[in-house]
């Protein structure tokens, strides 16, 4: 583990015994992992650097202490502070929760840590940020070991335009005949999603709902059916919106 200051993300924070906070950071150089704020609801000590300990702020941090759970001893601003009010807060807490639930702890992804930046800056700025989220569940699966084969169908047959699929995370694309869920995909669409993770090309709005479909079915599997807390706040909040 990097002794220096390096940069890093707040995924998230709790309270801590009396008077600290246990924060949750995705960092560039050590991955995932949590650490204590000392003194965090005292102004004179930790209040400080607590105030930084904001999700969506761009951080430069040093942390100390040999155990797995570490403590903040110096923290810094790396730029300005990302704003999500309304859907776009969900969605960052969204990305929030899923890199707390599924990616491991100390696993150095540098790859994932510049596109969770990325996405923060495009959420922060977009009126639509569905395919933004996609792209980013897409490379998350990948740094976990799993990536979805657009063109191949669950025996490493090519798709094909003509055929009808149904996704199973442990099996991959099914020729419909043999499916047993819902989601139904034509080859066509198939192929236009991967032509958009190959390229970035556009698709329609139908494309983006399949792609959705899909990637939470991958997603929660991976969460062994524990739902998300995120989907069940964005859930009652539009509720209260109606």
């Amino acid at each position: 583990m990097t002794s220096a200051m390096q940069p890093a993300w707040v995924l998230g924070r709790q309270s801590y015994r009396d008077s600290s906070y246990l924060v949750h950071f995705l960092t560039a150089s050590d991955g995932r992992l949590s650490a204590v704020v000392k003194g965090a609801h005292r102004k004179q000590r930790g209040g400080m650097m607590a105030a930084l300990m904001q999700p969506f702020q761009p951080l430069l941090v040093k942390f100390g202490g040999n155990s797995e759970l570490k403590y903040v001893a110096a923290a810094e601003s790396a730029g300005i502070s990302r704003t999500l009010v309304g859907e776009t807060l969900f969605s960052g807490l969204y990305l929030n929760e899923l890199l707390t639930r599924l990616l491991p702890k100390f696993d150095a992804a540098q790859t994932l840590f510049a596109a969770y930046g990325d996405a923060i800056e495009v959420i922060s700025t977009s009126v639509d940020p569905e395919l933004t989220l996609r792209r980013f569940e897409v490379l998350l699966l990948e740094e976990l070991g799993y990536q979805i084969q657009w063109q191949r169908d669950f025996e490493e047959r090519p798709i094909q335009q003509t055929t009808h699929y149904c996704y199973q995370p442990d099996r991959g694309f099914v020729p419909i005949r043999e499916a047993d869920t819902s989601l139904v995909i034509s080859g066509v669409q198939l192929l236009t999603l991967a032509d958009w993770q190959r390229s970035g090309c556009a698709i329609d709005q139908t494309c983006q709902a399949k792609l959705k479909g899909i990637m939470r079915l991958a997603i929660d599997q991976r969460l062994g059916g524990r739902p998300l807390k995120v989907r069940e706040a964005v859930s009652e909040w539009r509720q209260l919106r109606e």
